[in-house]
This record gives structure tokens, C-alpha cells and sequence, in this order.
């Protein structure tokens, strides 16, 4: 068998993602030593875990073998600097740094994956729009990085890769599910896979295929409230890479999936007002990518086309049913990775264009176009500094020009200790439907409607950080100051009949911009091998996210999280977790939540080509209406799974 080069699978990102890893040991035996630990950038070289110019967590494919996850949010829970944020109806998103989750650009493999959630309410398609079983690891890269991706990188990054194929062909049946015991809601997925070469050495294709099911789980003191609602996602996706040359290589993938959503609430307003309704959200959804990759003597490209479409319709039992909207998102990208030395320099450019098509817009549609230039240094300046600097110049179809600098240091004076800092800029612009002034959203199970600001202006950030490592052979640990300054954050305000209780068709909400957020926090994390077959990982975040001017905390902000696992080899095949994760207290409507903690059971089998897991997912069945009748979401209850895999 005769694998693709190195090159190849470390080309991930056409606009250069430069990403690390911060002491992230495996969670059984097959870690990898940390002294054969490297990051891979976009401009196809490695660098070592300590000297990468980066903030970054990564979660490995054998940690993802023995957690209950469903998609890319449930896979980063335990993640240090990292909320799993609820957007309504039980649906989850990414918040990274007390930024959030509409701040956090989703990549797969360095492309974009699709912002209609941005548009579509309680959607999350970034994050279910993955083959869970073609994941090989997760990236979070924690801090601003519109200096590389422009808009919506305005908290983080986080980069899914997935497998790479070879000559030789092999299959992979997946399955993993799970039934709460309080509730006796169930939830499956079935995944199939095959990848191999159709010309040796030359052409190679990957097939994957999956359905996915999850049932609704009601509120536990309301029959006529959804905690979490149902899901169903289905999909076909295909890739093929062929290797023109000794020097160029060329990738095409195609993805198509469906997925449905959908809950139970009492109608508040209109005809129907009082009945009990079910609401399902359908979704199409439509990916493809075109990516030309050249190595040549002193200098690496890459070209990409890539793009996708959404179309979302909604159903109702009882009462109108939601408008209806299609997002089409096409980009152009491209960069040149030159060799200096032990400088490595990087230019590129990006070209994306979105398109909307909704009836919440009383013109029918709109659109927004947005190019960019960057370029990128990273210089070696002694045998133990480097220096990175770089900056992104956005021309905006809205709002003009917007430049995004970043700057960071790396300082390694022993081969166990690394001292890092940084600093960087982030934006986001407001989408097609926040801006618009033909915008209205007349929600279905929402006491008010919405509608566009014309005047808004882009959410901006600028972020601070310094960490520092330490690594020896048995234990590690690390710690990471940071702060965020955050200018025009755009959230929903009252502006008609805001007197007394919220009335659908009645009272109006705007998008507004708001005042300078001031978000500082600290995260630590380390890692002890007790004994050659038991060893123990920990981290923890305290974050202090107020208003700026009136010092008043900011909403559905955890203070505290922290996560502890105690990780036991119990044999050559055979390997068990316990773990905890606390959740601090955090506010809502100027009431304090109270904090809650979720214990977790597992345990693994792995021997030649299968490997199987069972667990229990919150042993104590915490039900947070329990803890406080203030909470508006819900997290998974108690639940039994399994998880299993067979490659031939």
C-alpha cells in the first residue's frame, strides 16, 4: 500500500489555518507521547505542539470513541474555554471564551461550512452537517482569527478533519445509541463508510452514508412543553482525490442530506391561541467542493471552489406554519504558502457571496458579497523565539473596508517550558436579515415578533492572551490568561408596547447594537499518570463577562466550568472513565442559576478492528427546572449508550 504524501493530509485550509495543540492526552492508553505531538497549519509544514502560534484544543478519535456524541456540540463539552450554549428548543451551539455561538465559525477540513443557522432560527445545520464517524480529530482554536477567516471568526475557530484514504480499501459499520431511563426517549445512529483507490496511486474515492434519530423529550412539569425536541438527519456524501502529478493533486466532494426538528408548544395568539401544537422544520441541504493543491520547488497553492444550499420549510398541526427560507453561499479561495529559510509566508484571497431567499423579507430576498486579501509571516527568529504577524483586509458589499490584524509571540527556553501571547482582532458583520429594514419574523411559539435594523453596525473584538506550559514525563499542565473587548454587540430590544407581557403580533423586538462588552477570563488544565495504567485529566475556566459601561453581567454566562477524568487501562483491551463537570453559577433576567454538576460513567473495549463502549451520560439524572425554575433549557437526562465500530 502507498499512502498520499504527508503534504496532502496536511492541507487543510485554503486560508491558512494555523492551529496547535495544548496538552491534550488521550483519554486511554493509545496516547500519543508528547515529545511526537505536532500541530499541522495550513501551509502544509508541521510544527511541534510547543512552539505552534496558537491557542488550541484538540479532541482525538479515540476520545470521540467512548463519548455519547451526537454532533460537533456534544463532542466539545468537556473542552476547556469552551460552553455548549442552548439556542432554544434544546438545540445546542458552540460559545468559546464567553463569546457567543453565532461567533464561532465552523470548518471542515479549513472550509467554511454553511451560516444559514445564522438565519434560521433554533437551527444549528453547522454543527449536525458532519459524518460523525469520518471525524479523525476536532481543533478549537480559542480567540479571534479574522485575521485568517474574516467575518464570524470573531470568538473562534473550530476544525473538524476528517479521515484520509489510502490505496488500500477499507470499510467501517458504525452504530451508537442510547435510551434515558427517566423518560424512555431513544435515540440511534447508523453509519456506513468504504474508501479505497479506484486507479492506484491515483485515484482514490470515500463513500459515507448515515441516518440519525433522536425522539423528543418533554418537559418533565409540563407535557405541554419540549425540553429538547426530535431530530432526524440523514445523508449521502462522497469524495474523490486524484494525484495529476508528482506535484498536484485534486479533491471533489459532493454531500447531500435531509434533516427534521421538531417540538411542542401551546399557541399563544391568534385563532388557535391555547391549543397544543407540533411544529417540524424540515431542511435540505446541499454541499460540494472543488480544491486544486500544488507542491511545488519553493512554494505551496491551493485553489478551492466550494459552496452550499439550504432550503428549510416548517409544518404546524394547529396554526399558520413559519415562512419558509432558502440560503445558497458560494466562496472562491485561494493561497501560496512560500519557503524563506525557516520563514515560512503565506498570501491568499477569499471571494463569498450569499444569497436569501425568505417571505420574513417583504422584497422576497436579498444578498451580500464580501472579498478579502490577506498574508501571513511566520518568522523563526532564534532557536527559541518565533513571531507571527498577519492581517486580513475584508471589502464588505455593506460595509466597506475592515481590517483584521494579529500578531503572536512563542518563547521556549527549556525543552519543558513555553511562554505564549498574543493579540488579535475579530468582527462580525450582521446578517441579511438583522440589517434589513424589510425584515420581519413573526415567530411561531415566540410572544413578539422581530424585525431588521438598518443602522446596525459590525460586532468587533479585540483579544489578549498569554499562556504558559509546562511538560514533563508524567505530568503536565498549562494556564492561559485572556481578555476580550467587545464593541456593538447586536442583540433583540423591545421597541413597541413593551408595557406588560409580550404579545405575538403586538409587541416588536429590534436588533439593536449594544454597548462595549468586557469579557476576561482564566483557563487551566493538566494532566498526572498516576501509575502506568491510571492517570488523571483536568481543566477549568472562570470567566467574568460584564457590560462594560454598567458593569452588569452578561446573560447565560457561566462563571465557573471544570471537568475531571480519571482514566484506568484496566487491561491490554479493556480501559474505563469516570468523570464530572461542573457548570458555576451564571445570571438570567437579574436572577443568579444556581450551579450543577453531571457525572459520567464509561467504559471501552478495543481489540484488532472492533471496539465497542457502553456508559451511563449524568448518573444522577440532574434535571436543572429542579435546581432552579429560572432555567429555560434543558440538558440531556440520564441515559444508558453504547457505541461500536467494525473496520474490514
Amino acid at each position: 500500500m502507498q499512502p498520499l504524501s504527508s503534504r496532502s493530509r496536511q492541507s487543510m485550509s485554503i486560508a491558512g489555518l494555523l492551529s496547535a495543540q495544548i496538552l491534550s492526552p488521550q483519554v486511554f492508553a493509545e496516547e500519543i507521547a508528547v515529545d511526537e505531538t505536532h500541530v499541522i497549519t495550513a501551509t502544509s509544514y508541521e510544527k511541534t505542539l510547543s512552539n505552534a502560534p496558537a491557542s488550541v484544543s484538540v479532541i482525538t478519535n479515540e476520545q470521540l470513541q467512548t463519548m455519547p456524541y451526537n454532533n460537533l456540540s456534544d463532542a466539545l463539552v468537556n473542552t476547556v474555554g469552551v460552553n455548549i450554549a442552548d439556542i432554544g428548543l434544546g438545540q445546542k451551539g458552540i460559545e468559546i471564551r464567553g463569546m457567543d455561538t453565532s461567533q464561532t465559525l465552523i470548518l471542515i477540513n479549513g472550509r467554511r461550512t454553511n451560516r444559514a443557522s445564522d438565519l434560521i432560527g433554533h437551527a444549528n445545520l453547522d454543527l449536525k452537517n458532519i459524518p460523525v464517524s469520518d471525524i479523525e480529530r476536532i481543533e478549537v482554536i480559542k480567540g479571534p482569527m479574522s485575521a485568517l477567516y474574516g467575518s464570524d471568526a470573531l470568538g473562534g475557530v473550530v476544525n473538524v478533519i476528517t479521515k484520509s484514504m489510502s490505496n488500500e480499501w477499507q470499510s467501517i459499520v458504525s452504530a451508537h445509541g442510547g435510551s434515558t431511563t427517566s423518560e424512555g426517549d431513544n435515540r440511534f445512529n447508523g453509519e456506513v463508510q468504504t474508501s479505497g483507490a479506484l486507479v492506484e496511486d491515483k485515484l482514490y474515492m470515500k463513500l459515507s452514508a448515515g441516518s440519525y434519530y433522536q425522539g423528543l423529550i418533554e418537559n418533565r412539569n409540563d407535557a405541554t412543553e419540549t425540553d429538547i425536541s426530535g431530530n432526524r438527519n440523514q445523508y449521502v456524501d462522497t469524495q474523490f482525490k486524484g494525484v495529476i502529478s508528482d506535484s498536484q493533486e485534486l479533491d471533489v466532494s459532493l454531500r447531500y442530506g435531509q434533516q427534521q426538528t421538531w417540538y411542542d408548544y401551546v399557541v399563544s395568539s391568534g385563532t388557535a391561541a391555547g391549543q397544543l401544537t407540533r411544529s417540524t422544520s424540515s431542511y435540505d441541504t446541499l454541499d460540494y467542493s472543488v480544491t486544486h493543491s500544488g507542491y511545488w520547488d519553493n512554494f505551496d497553492t491551493q485553489i478551492s471552489i466550494y459552496g452550499s444550499s439550504v432550503d428549510q420549510s416548517n409544518h404546524q398541526t394547529v396554526g399558520d406554519s413559519s415562512t419558509t427560507n432558502t440560503v445558497t453561499e458560494n466562496i472562491i479561495e485561494g493561497q501560496g504558502q512560500f519557503y524563506v529559510g525557516q520563514h515560512q509566508i503565506t498570501l491568499g484571497g477569499q471571494w463569498r457571496h450569499q444569497d436569501l431567499e425568505s417571505a420574513d423579507l417583504s422584497t422576497g430576498g436579498d444578498s451580500m458579497s464580501q472579498g478579502a486579501l490577506f498574508a501571513q509571516g511566520d518568522f523563526k527568529i532564534t532557536e527559541t523565539v518565533s513571531f507571527l504577524a498577519g492581517a486580513r483586509i475584508d471589502e464588505h458589499s455593506e460595509f466597506g473596508e475592515n481590517i483584521s490584524p494579529r500578531a503572536y509571540l512563542v518563547y521556549s527556553p527549556t525543552e519543558n517550558w513555553t511562554i505564549k501571547g498574543g493579540y488579535g482582532e475579530g468582527y462580525k458583520a450582521p446578517t441579511i436579515k438583522q440589517l434589513s429594514p424589510d425584515y420581519l419574523s413573526i415567530g411561531s411559539g415566540r410572544p413578539f415578533d422581530i424585525i431588521g435594523n438598518v443602522d446596525l453596525k459590525p460586532e468587533e473584538n479585540q483579544s489578549y492572551e498569554i499562556s504558559v506550559e509546562y511538560q514533563a514525563d508524567r505530568w503536565s499542565t498549562g494556564l492561559t490568561l485572556f481578555q476580550n473587548n467587545v464593541e456593538n454587540l447586536i442583540v433583540t430590544q423591545c421597541v413597541e408596547n413593551c408595557q406588560g407581557r409580550p404579545t405575538a403580533g403586538f409587541t416588536k423586538y429590534q436588533y439593536m447594537n449594544v454597548d462595549e462588552a468586557d469579557i476576561k477570563g482564566l483557563e487551566w488544565q493538566g494532566h498526572l499518570d498516576i501509575t502506568q495504567s491510571l492517570f488523571i485529566d483536568l481543566n477549568m475556566t472562570l470567566l467574568d463577562a460584564k457590560e462594560a459601561q454598567t458593569g452588569e453581567k452578561i446573560e447565560n454566562k457561566p462563571e465557573s466550568q471544570a471537568y475531571v477524568g480519571l482514566n484506568w487501562q484496566a487491561t491490554d483491551t479493556i480501559s474505563t472513565l469516570v468523570s464530572a463537570r461542573h457548570v458555576g453559577k451564571q445570571t438570567y433576567e437579574s436572577s443568579t442559576l444556581p450551579s450543577y454538576q453531571v457525572y459520567n460513567l464509561a467504559a471501552k473495549y478495543h481489540s484488532g478492528d472492533f471496539f465497542g463502549s457502553v456508559g451511563i451520560n449524568n448518573i444522577l439524572d440532574t434535571y436543572l427546572q429542579d435546581e432552579s425554575a429560572l432555567f429555560t433549557y434543558a440538558i440531556q437526562p440520564r441515559e444508558v449508550y453504547f457505541r461500536a465500530e467494525y473496520k474490514f
